[in-house]
């Protein structure tokens, strides 16, 4: 069981991350059910699902409802973890992975600019299209604005940067949807408008420059909600 330096949810992750390498859990194999796992480690649910969603967001295993959490064939992006540790620890820093997705989006959106097909545009304006067709719809929009951003990862070649954004974004989830609730999407129209723009005009400075200041929005409205402890 855990001891004082690490929490529950730590010490669930570490060792049902354990069993998949050592092979006690193996690709294809059922892992135990969130009962079953609250009742063996003395946990919350909540405790338990966010151990499964690490594990999930290193590749290791995916979900289905219905019938369960699974272990998923072991590939490159498991090894991420020592490339970027931050992502695996359990007090991750939001504004250093903001910061990091300000980096990695702005490069993929750079590339997607150079490389974009006519096939690439329109279906990045597609997408776009979605979401302006949706604009009223605060929760659609916050859950489907991903798309958008997935589509230049994939446009720029660079599967890493797919694989980085993708990662980012489920760790940044709720914090990204709360924003769309919070704050709207009329920053957001604009911005994507004009990312576009770059790309469509094969423009790959307007369109980095674009996307750059589209997340530092981000950033500065997180740098600008009071802290749970400014308020105590």
């Amino acid at each position: 069981m855990p001891n004082n330096k690490i929490s529950s949810g730590e010490y669930i992750f570490v060792k049902l991350k354990e069993k998949i390498r050592n092979g006690e859990y193996q690709a294809g194999d059922k892992l135990p059910t969130e009962m079953e796992l609250v009742e063996k480690y003395s946990a919350s649910r909540n405790t338990v699902r966010a151990a499964l969603n690490r594990l999930a967001v290193l590749g290791m295993v995916e979900s289905f409802q219905g019938k369960g959490t699974f272990v998923k064939e072991t590939n490159f992006s498991n090894k991420i973890e020592n490339i970027i540790p931050m992502f695996f620890a359990e007090d991750s820093d939001y504004l250093s992975l903001m910061n990091l997705r300000v980096a990695v989006e702005s490069q993929a959106t750079y590339l997607a600019a150079q490389k974009a097909t006519y096939r690439d545009i329109r279906e990045l304006q597609k997408i776009y299209e979605d979401l302006n067709a949706h604009k009223d719809d605060l929760k659609y929009w916050a859950e489907k604005d991903i798309q958008f951003h997935l589509k230049i990862a994939e446009i720029s070649g660079n599967h890493l940067f797919s694989m980085l954004v993708e990662m980012i974004r489920d760790m940044l989830k709720d914090v990204l949807e709360d924003f769309i609730l919070d704050f709207g999407n009329y920053e957001s129209k604009i911005a994507h408008h004009n990312i576009l723009e770059g790309i469509m005009a094969a423009d790959p400075e307007t369109a980095r420059s674009a996307m750059q200041r589209h997340l530092q929005t981000v950033i500065n409205r997180y740098m600008a909600i009071p802290k749970q402890q400014d308020k105590e």
